[in-house]
C-alpha cells in the first residue's frame, strides 16, 4: 500500500465511516480495513495518517487504535498448529516495513496529542515486548536522547509519555523468570537508563516542591505527580530482580523523596476533586510498593529508612478514608505494615498501645462492611463468592487488614488474642444492644474469627484462640441459622453458614444434626450468595470424616431432611 493522496482518502473515509452509529456503513468500513490490513506496508500508511495534521482528529484517534490492534495481531502472530494448517494465522508484517515503523514511532508518539499519544505509547510497547533490547537498539537510546530534550524544554507532556514506554517496556522484568538473558536485558536497561531516571525524578521533585510551596495551581501539578509515578513504576520494574548498584548507591535521594510524598499534604491538588485526590494517591501507593519491595527483598540495605516509613505509613493509614477510590492506596500501605510485622524488625509494633492502636484506627474500620460490599453482595454474587469463600479476596481491605493481624501476631500472639477477642466481644455487645441498626457489628466480629482462624497443615481442619467455638457457635450462629426469615440480613445468614461450613468439624454431631433442616430451607433463599453457601455448607458436612476414615454422617441421618425437601416432578 503505497502512500498518497488516494490511500489518504481512503483510509480517511474508511476510519470515519467506523465511527458511524449506522451499521452498515460501519460494517462495509470495517470490511475494508480487514482487506486492506493483508497488504504490505498497510500499518506505516495507517501511521502515516495518523501522524498527518491536516486529518481529523477524531480519524487519527481511530486510526491510531487500529494501528495499535494491527500490530497486536500481526507483528509477531502465535497460532497453534491447527490454526496455522487451517490457514487463519494473520500474515506477519514484513522486516522493512516493521523498520520503518519503528523508525518512526517514537517521534510520532512525542508529537501526538495526549489521546493518540496513549495508543501509540500501547503499540510501542507491543513492538518493545518482541523485539526489545536485542532487535531494537536503537529504542533505548533515542528515549533517552528525547527524555533529556522534553526534560530540558520541562515538556512534561513529552516527558510523560517517554516514562510510560519506558514503563510499559520495562515491566517484563516483574514478570518473567530470572535467566541469564534476562539479567542481560536488566543489565543493559540499567546502565543506559538508572541514571537519566534518577535525574528527571530529582528534577520534578524540586519542581513539584517549588510549585506546591508558591500557591501552584491543580493543573500545574497534575503532571508532575504523573511523571514521580511513573518513575515509581519504573523503579520497581528495574528493582524487581535485585537491588542494582547504582540503586543502592544512590538509595537516599531516592528514599529521601519517597518519605517527602507520604507525609506531605498537597491541598491544591487532593482539593481539586477525585480526580485530583486520585493522582496523589497513586503516586502514595506506588511509594508503598516501592518500600515494600525493598522490605521483602533488600531488608538489610533499607534498614536505615525502615522507621521512618513504618511510621509515615502509619501516619498516612489514620487519614485515608473508607472510599473505595482509595482502596489501593489503603492495601499498599497495610501491605508493608504486614511485610514488617512478620520480618527480624516486628519489635516496631512492641511499643506499649501500638498494637492496640492498630486494631482501632486500622484493622477495625478496613474489616466493617461498606456501601461498596453489600453492592457486590446483591449485583454481582459470582464475584462476591469467589473473593469472600475462594480466597481471592486478599487485595480487599478487609483481607489485607486481617493479614496484617496476623503477621502481627506471628511475634506477638497473646497480645493479638487477647485484644481481638475483647474487640470481638465489644461487637457482638453492640449488636445485641441494636440488632436492626448494628448487624455489621455481628458481621464484623464474625468475619474476625473467620479470617483469623488458623488452618491445620495437609488437612481442612482449623482453629481459633479467639473464642470458644462450641460456645460462639450456640449463641451467635446458631439463632442465624434459626432465623425463620430466610431472606432477612442475608450478609450476616451468608456469614453464619460460612462459619458452619469453616468450623464444621467441631460442631457435634448432635447438635449439627438438629441444623441440616435449617440448612435445607436457606436453600430456597433469595439471595444467590445465601443459597449457595448453604448448599455448599451441606456438601462439605456430608464429607466430614471422623477418626478412622469414617463419614460422621450417614444416609440414615440425612434422609429425613432430603426427602422432606424433595419437590413433586
Amino acid at each position: 500500500m503505497e502512500w498518497n493522496s488516494e490511500t489518504l482518502q481512503f483510509l480517511s473515509q474508511c476510519f470515519i465511516h467506523t465511527l458511524s452509529p449506522a451499521p452498515e456503513p460501519r460494517r462495509r468500513a470495517e470490511a475494508s480495513l480487514l482487506e486492506a490490513s493483508d497488504r504490505p506496508n498497510y500499518g506505516l500508511a495507517v501511521l502515516r495518517l495518523v501522524a498527518e495534521p491536516s486529518v481529523d482528529e477524531q480519524i487519527r484517534q481511530a486510526a491510531a487504535v487500529n494501528f495499535k490492534n494491527h500490530l497486536r495481531g500481526r507483528w509477531a502472530p502465535a497460532a497453534s498448529p491447527e490454526e496455522a494448517n487451517a490457514g487463519l494465522v494473520a500474515s506477519p508484517i514484513a522486516e522493512s516495513e516493521k523498520e520503518q515503523i519503528k523508525a518512526l514511532i517514537v517521534s510520532l508518539m512525542l508529537s501526538a496529542t495526549p489521546r493518540i499519544q496513549s495508543q501509540l505509547s500501547e503499540a510501542l510497547a507491543i513492538i518493545g515486548k518482541h523485539d526489545f533490547p536485542k532487535s531494537w537498539p536503537a529504542l533505548l537510546p533515542e528515549l533517552i536522547s528525547s527524555l533529556q530534550k522534553a526534560s530540558q524544554a520541562s515538556d512534561y507532556s513529552s516527558i510523560n509519555g517517554i516514562l510510560g514506554t519506558a514503563n510499559s517496556i520495562f515491566k517484563k522484568f516483574r514478570f518473567q523468570y530470572k535467566t541469564n538473558d534476562l539479567l542481560l536485558d536488566l543489565k543493559y536497561c540499567l546502565d543506559n537508563f538508572a541514571a537519566p531516571l534518577l535525574e528527571i525524578f530529582l528534577k520534578t521533585a524540586a519542581l513539584l516542591d517549588s510549585t506546591a510551596n508558591s500557591g501552584g495551581s491543580a493543573a500545574t501539578l497534575r503532571p508532575l505527580f504523573e511523571s514521580q509515578r511513573l518513575c515509581c513504576r519504573i523503579f520497581y520494574s528495574l528493582n524487581f530482580q535485585e537491588l542494582p548498584e547504582f540503586f543502592e548507591d544512590h538509595m537516599k535521594e531516592w528514599m529521601t523523596e519517597f518519605s517527602k510524598y507520604l507525609t506531605t499534604n498537597y491541598l491544591a491538588l487532593e482539593s481539586s476533586g477525585a480526580d485530583g485526590l486520585a493522582l496523589v494517591d497513586d503516586l502514595r501507593a506506588a511509594v508503598c510498593e516501592n518500600i515494600n519491595l525493598y522490605m521483602e527483598k533488600n531488608e538489610e540495605e533499607f534498614h536505615g529508612y525502615l522507621n521512618n516509613f513504618a511510621s509515615a505509613v502509619w501516619s498516612l493509614l489514620g487519614n485515608v478514608s473508607q472510599a473505595s477510590s482509595r482502596d489501593r492506596l489503603a492495601i499498599t500501605a497495610i501491605k508493608f505494615l504486614t511485610t514488617v510485622s512478620t520480618s527480624v524488625h516486628h519489635a516496631l509494633f512492641a511499643g506499649e498501645g501500638v498494637i492496640p492502636q492498630i486494631c482501632q484506627t486500622i484493622v477495625i474500620p478496613n474489616v466493617r462492611l461498606r456501601d461498596e460490599d453489600e453492592e457486590l453482595f446483591e449485583m454481582n454474587y459470582v464475584e462476591f463468592i469467589r473473593r469472600d469463600m475462594e480466597g481471592s479476596d486478599l487485595d480487599t481491605r478487609r483481607r489485607i487488614a486481617c493479614e496484617l493481624l496476623k503477621g502481627i501476631a506471628t511475634n506477638y500472639k497473646n497480645q493479638v488474642t487477647e485484644l481481638v477477642s475483647v474487640q470481638i466481644q465489644n461487637l457482638l455487645r453492640s449488636y445485641a444492644a441494636n440488632p436492626t441498626a448494628n448487624w455489621k457489628d455481628k458481621d464484623c466480629a464474625i468475619y474476625l474469627v473467620v479470617s483469623l482462624a488458623t488452618k491445620k497443615a495437609g488437612g481442612t481442619s482449623v482453629s481459633t484462640d479467639l473464642v470458644d467455638v462450641q460456645s460462639f457457635f450456640g449463641s451467635v450462629i446458631v439463632p442465624e441459622l434459626q432465623s425463620q426469615d430466610v431472606n432477612g440480613f442475608p450478609m450476616l445468614k451468608a456469614g453464619a453458614l460460612k462459619f458452619f461450613t469453616m468450623f464444621r468439624n467441631h460442631i457435634p454431631k448432635n447438635v449439627a444434626g438438629q441444623l441440616f433442616t435449617d440448612l435445607v430451607r436457606f436453600l430456597g433463599a433469595e439471595s444467590n450468595v445465601v443459597h449457595s453457601y448453604a448448599a455448599s455448607c451441606i456438601e462439605k458436612l456430608l464429607l466430614v470424616k471422623d477418626e478412622g476414615g469414617r463419614a460422621r454422617y450417614s444416609s440414615a441421618d440425612i434422609s429425613p431432611f432430603s426427602s422432606a425437601h424433595e419437590q413433586p416432578l
